[in-house]
């Protein structure tokens, strides 16, 4: 996924990804049974599952059993509208080192079209709401998303190619 590092959003830097497209699909019977639920409003696939709630509460109760979300070969993310933002979500990784991504800048290039086509909105405000959590800024420029938000250093490391 192409990015690049833009400085236009009210709130400093910001990255700039391609905006994709999640189509509504049937959702397989592992994926509900995993994330603990009965059904959900609407469940859409791209390169990950985008799995859409009623609310903020049921995002944050989900307790899902991630690792065994890998034969469904994506990743998982959960969504609903906000309580005190536009959107609410929670990113699963199955099969990953990190079970679920803390906060996640490429599933808002999902996330972002799916809540612009509900909301009306090219501007919206996102919250992550899993156990670290993070909030975001996300605009919607059509074939582009901008994400900006307040980022954590966790790791610094040096590569040497040879």
């Amino acid at each position: 996924m192409a990015t690049k590092r833009v400085t236009n959003l009210r709130q400093g830097p910001a990255y700039d990804f391609p905006a994709w497209q999640a189509e509504p699909v049937t959702p397989p019977a592992l994926l509900l049974r995993c994330l603990g639920i009965d059904g959900a409003v609407e469940v859409r696939a791209a390169r990950d599952y985008l799995v859409v709630l009623e609310n903020q509460q049921q995002v944050e109760a989900l307790t899902p059993d991630i690792h065994a979300m890998k034969p469904l070969g994506k990743m998982v993310c959960v969504t609903a509208p906000g309580d005190d933002y536009d959107f609410v979500s929670r990113f699963f990784c199955p099969g990953e080192a990190v079970a679920e991504d803390p906060v996640t800048g490429s599933a808002h290039s999902m996330l972002i079209p799916y809540w612009h086509d509900r909301l009306g909105k090219t501007t919206m405000r996102a919250r992550q709401v899993s156990a670290r959590g993070g909030d975001l800024h996300c605009e919607w420029q059509g074939d582009r998303v901008l994400i900006s938000g307040q980022a954590v250093t966790y790791s610094e490391g040096k590569i040497f190619l040879r």
